[in-house]
């Protein structure tokens, strides 16, 4: 009897003295349990106004914990929102939406179709529901917003645009990055990098006091949209100060063929002219001047001296922009 006893107390003692291992409990459902739809994908609202500050969310619930994805998809745009996690449920605590883009392009007032993918080990489940925009959420604070080519260029504006073929530098209307309207710059240029650039001035008296590790410039950029990229196609962007002094930032390469946004803090910005102090100065930067670059194709002397790149021989070179800004604190959210 004594021994019996003996052995109840081990075997008590082992028992509260150890942990569950991982596969006990809810967790075994989570591993082994058959994945089943408990509500279907719905959202808190129909239409989806942004400009007023209330919760816009999505609804679902389903058997398990497991990793589940939803993107919604602007029909019109085709501006992406996305939104991952781990559980047995979605609702206003991890799918809340203030309208905000992954990247460009931005929505714009429109049907979005929204798309919620359940996966386990054994089964995919995908749900689907449509919503609509009625109201685009307001611009962020301390954004200053100097061209998005929807009502034209901004006045006063400076165009140069090289001799060469198929010369792109227009408003063009279609699929932009944010809007209906954005700036094309392109063409064939084969003995020159330079194929053109816009000068757009600017008065940013307001960051007089900002630093310019806190000051952004932002601009959306799509390179590859004709199906072919140049090698070393690229871009670079000068912001002038009043004293003369101009800063330079080089984007290289732009090989991408979806609109991005391209956000650079004033401070990565580098001095590119005589210096009269070599200080940052983010309350005297009175023009943007945005060029367009590629490796010519040659044959021939190349200006400058450079190498030219054969295999760029009837590639058309394509840099477009859209809505250039300026933000403080943080990057420009699309």
């Amino acid at each position: 009897m004594r021994n019996i006893i003996y052995i109840f107390i081990a075997v008590v003692f082992l028992s509260c003295g150890r942990e569950k291992p991982d596969f006990l409990g809810g967790s075994l459902n989570d591993q082994f349990g058959e994945l089943v739809v408990l509500d279907s994908l719905t959202s808190s609202t129909s239409d989806f106004n942004f400009s007023t500050v209330s919760p816009r969310f999505f609804e679902a619930q389903w058997s398990k914990n497991l990793n589940w994805q939803l993107n919604v998809v602007g029909v019109q745009s085709g501006a992406t929102k996305s939104f991952t996690g781990f559980s047995s449920k979605i609702d206003i605590d991890n799918t809340s939406w203030n309208g905000s883009a992954n990247d460009f392009p931005s929505f714009l007032a429109e049907s979005c179709v929204a798309t919620l993918v359940l996966a386990d080990n054994v089964d995919t489940i995908t749900m689907s529901t449509v919503v609509s925009i009625t109201e685009l959420k307001p611009l962020q604070d301390n954004l200053m917003l100097v061209a998005d080519f929807e009502e034209g260029m901004p006045v006063n504006t400076i165009k140069f645009v090289q001799q060469g073929e198929s010369m792109t530098f227009n408003i063009e209307s279609g699929q932009a990055a944010n809007g209906t309207s954005y700036y094309a710059m392109g063409g064939i240029v084969n003995w020159d990098y330079y194929l053109g650039s816009i000068k757009v001035p600017v008065e940013t008296e307001e960051y007089t006091n900002v630093s310019p590790l806190l000051l952004y410039f932002n601009m959306a950029v799509i390179g590859g949209a004709l199906g072919e990229v140049p090698a070393n196609q690229f871009m670079k962007i000068y912001l002038r100060e009043d004293d003369g002094e101009r800063y330079s930032y080089e984007i290289n390469p732009v090989n991408w063929d979806t609109w991005r946004l391209v956000s650079i803090p004033y401070s990565e910005f580098v001095l590119e002219s005589d210096a009269a102090n070599n200080t940052k100065d983010p309350g005297t930067i009175n023009q943007i001047e945005i060029m367009s670059l590629s490796c010519p194709s040659g044959p021939g002397t190349i200006v400058g001296g450079g190498t030219a790149c054969p295999e760029n021989m009837g590639l058309q070179v394509k840099t477009d922009i859209d809505f250039i800004a300026f933000s403080t604190n943080e990057s420009y959210q699309p």
